[in-house]
């Protein structure tokens, strides 16, 4: 059998080699950007709380039995509405005993009157002294008086009422329900809880430092716990007073006109901007997760696609930093026609 010199096959398999690399090489149309440096705006993210800046809480003048208090926690009521309503009982027989005042009062006057005008003739004929005439006048103005104090009396019966029947004072959303109809209604005592959805601020605590950069108008970006997209805020209302036991001061950042509708009391974080700085910027469509390791795919000048592991920083806008992996003018993939492949070799535009 004739034997084959070990340089004739070592010849072969590079040649086969080569073929095989040749046959596995990928053209992928894809779509590049550079790596820029540019300077953003460094932030303090400070964590804080949504609150509303309108609630009321719901309550009787008046002491009586709670009817028709059939709203629901969560549930969105308009300016006016009737919440709930209380047992006119009592209310009812103020209004009469008042009536009742008023009639006896306007039958006294009558007769307060007509004694007045017949004593008015009789002066005129001297047949009464002046005593007596005077005397009749003034029964006649306190009779006026009484039936005046009546009819306020009435007024103020009839007015009750009006209490009876609570309404919502502002467009909201009930938020606690402290009583169930029946419950005995007392003046004072909150029954519901409205807030008002379209008036919400952000309340956070700063560090001194932090406050003394801030001003009423300053615009900063918050992060609702689940919404995705941050929201623009600004500032409402400093507390120039320092908590004594964290030294910390209250800063308010009004929500109103915001494009979601938010809870109170959910979870938010609010970036401060405090300077500028200079960072490295790619698109967000560049950076990729593959095997979970983040990384985005850097073309060199012989157009072949590398997976390169990076660490990310924070978003800004459609741009993501890059604080380590690439360097100011490199080129990273951001689009391709077909899922990218280490190695793929990049055609298309720049």
């Amino acid at each position: 059998m004739k034997r084959i010199p070990l340089s004739l096959l070592l010849v072969a398999a590079l040649g086969l080699t080569s073929q095989i690399a040749l046959a596995t090489e990928r053209t992928n149309e894809g779509k590049l950007a550079a790596v820029v440096q540019q300077s953003v705006a460094m932030t303090e993210v400070v964590p804080g709380s949504v609150v509303p800046d309108q609630q009321a809480k719901i309550a009787s003048r008046l002491m009586g039995y709670i009817r028709n208090l059939n709203i629901q926690v969560g549930q969105t009521v308009k300016e006016g509405e009737l919440l709930f309503s209380i047992d006119p009982t009592d209310i009812t027989g103020q209004i009469r005993q008042a009536q009742s005042g008023v009639a006896q009062a306007r039958a006294a006057l009558i007769d307060a009157k007509a004694d007045y005008e017949r004593f008015t003739n009789l002066y005129k004929q001297q047949s009464v002294t002046r005593q007596q005439f005077e005397k009749m006048k003034l029964q006649y103005e306190v009779a006026q008086q009484n039936l005046s104090a009546a009819e306020a009396g009435l007024e103020q019966a009839k007015g009750q009422m009006r209490y009876a029947e609570v309404k919502a004072p502002f467009d909201g959303v009930v938020v606690q329900k402290l009583a169930v109809a029946g419950d005995l209604a007392a003046p004072g005592n909150p029954i519901l809880i409205l807030e008002n959805r379209q008036l919400m601020s952000v309340q956070v605590e700063v560090s001194s430092d932090l406050y003394r950069l801030l001003s009423l108008g300053d615009q900063a970006q918050v992060i609702i716990e689940g919404h995705n997209q941050p929201l623009k805020a600004s500032i409402s209302n400093l507390v120039g007073s320092a908590n004594p036991i964290t030294r910390t001061h209250t800063v308010k950042l009004s929500l109103t006109g915001s494009p979601v509708v938010v809870n109170s009391g959910a979870f938010a974080r609010v970036a401060f901007q405090r300077g500028e700085r200079s960072t490295l910027l790619v698109p967000a469509s560049a950076v990729q997760v593959r095997g979970g390791i983040t990384g985005v795919f850097v073309v060199a000048d012989d157009q072949i696609a590398r997976f390169r592991m990076v660490r990310t920083g924070l978003s800004q806008g459609d741009s993501i930093e890059i604080q380590a992996g690439v360097v100011a003018g490199e080129r990273v993939l951001v689009e391709s026609r077909q899922t990218a492949l280490n190695g793929d070799r990049i055609v298309g535009g720049q």
